[in-house]
């Protein structure tokens, strides 16, 4: 693991964790809603999914309600994701070309330091 500590390593890492951060200053979240995609209200109902098999789990430890809380989390996450509005903002083209130039330019010398 002593690759990792290498100037290009770190140095690719900079440059994308830069890029990474110019792109998610340009990146608005309008609004929230768990009826996005339909008019199913799914979110809701995984929260006391979640909630019963967290109770389970406490109740009685299993692998199988580690699993089942595991899963349910994960499509929790999912469903959020998903159903949150994001909008880019208008940037000048030099601007969004140095944001892709720095992710993937540091993105490229990591992966050339792994390999």
């Amino acid at each position: 693991m002593k690759r990792f500590r290498s100037p290009v390593f770190c140095i690719g890492l900079v440059l994308t964790l830069i890029g990474v951060v110019m792109f998610l200053s340009n990146v608005r979240v309008g609004d929230f809603s768990f009826t996005h995609f339909s008019r199913n209200n799914i979110g809701p109902l995984l929260l006391v999914l979640w909630c019963i098999v967290l109770t389970l789990l406490i109740i009685r430890q299993s692998l199988l309600f580690e699993l089942l809380l595991g899963a349910v989390t994960l499509a929790l996450i999912v469903v959020i994701i998903l159903n949150v509005h994001i909008y880019v903002v208008s940037t000048p083209m030099i601007k969004f070309l140095a944001m892709l130039a720095l992710i993937f330019g540091g993105a490229g010398l990591m992966i050339r330091d792994i390999f």
